[in-house]
């Protein structure tokens, strides 16, 4: 799925070219330092709403709900894509999203002004909190990765992907004629459509590797990564699990549900060791 992530960005940005063209020509600095921290800005604000999606997504998760997730986002989207006119997710500037649109218009104003080295990449920042219907699709889409370092690479590759056609843009001015955009910009409904696919077999947990993959029962792993019994009857784990974990001798859970990378977890209840 991460993959997709990548490549819904780089067909996004065609229609990015058109919303967001004359903030990248705007932006001061014409050296590839400065682009390249414009468009590290924007995917660093698109990582931090990965991570904001990440918490709901991982409480799903935790309830056992990660595949009914999946299958309801992508449910959802393919709805959005098939029946209605938000084929873009273009929804109506109103209400929050017009406060926010006008709170990153303010701030983006002194930004264009500002001889800081800093300012290409505070730009990057504020423009990605514009309003966009694509950048909100991808959250759609990120919620269902169930945890959040899933959802905020989902985010990340999604930002790193809108980069290289605004970067093309800053150097080279008009690099897309009008017609060209508006051509890629009428895929994006398809790929959306496709990105929906995806998510809902991902749910379905049909063992098809990188796109449906086996998903062990809720709270359970497939597998232990270097888990071993030690003597004092404690467990090491160096892998993040879930509630049950599994060990070559058995199952072992653990009171505290959760155990970091490297993590020693004492006074544990062994079960068929």
């Amino acid at each position: 799925m991460y993959w997709s992530a990548f490549i819904f960005g780089f067909l996004g940005s065609f229609h990015c070219v058109g919303m967001c063209g004359p903030i990248v020509l705007a932006v001061p600095g014409k050296s590839w330092f400065a682009r390249v921290s414009y468009n590290l800005g924007r995917a660093a604000t698109y990582t931090l709403m990965g991570v904001a999606m990440g918490f709901v997504g991982e409480g799903f998760t935790l309830v056992g709900w990660q595949q009914a997730l999946s299958v309801a986002v992508g449910g959802a989207m393919l709805l959005i894509v098939v029946f209605t006119k938000y084929k873009h997710f273009d929804l109506p500037i109103n209400g929050a999203l017009e406060k926010m649109w006008v709170f990153s218009k303010t701030k983006l104003g002194p930004l264009f002004k500002s001889k800081s080295p800093a300012a290409p990449f505070l730009i990057g920042l504020v423009n990605g909190l514009l309003p966009c219907g694509l950048v909100y699709a991808a959250l759609f889409a990120a919620v269902s990765m169930g945890g959040i370092t899933g959802s905020a690479l989902y985010m990340a590759l999604f930002g790193l992907g809108t980069a290289p056609l605004l970067m093309g843009v800053a150097a080279f001015g008009g690099i897309l004629s009008p017609a060209v955009r508006n051509r890629f910009n009428k895929a994006v409904p398809y790929f959306l459509g496709l990105v929906a696919v995806l998510l809902i077999l991902r749910g379905l947990n049909l063992g098809i590797p990188m796109i449906s993959p086996k998903m062990d029962s809720p709270g359970k792993m497939e597998h232990m990564h270097h888990s071993q019994i030690l003597p004092d009857g404690a467990a090491s784990f160096t892998g993040v699990k879930r509630q049950a974990y599994k060990t070559p001798k058995g199952e072992v859970y653990s009171p505290l549900g959760w155990c970091g990378t490297g993590f020693t977890v004492a006074n544990l209840t062994t079960i068929g060791i």
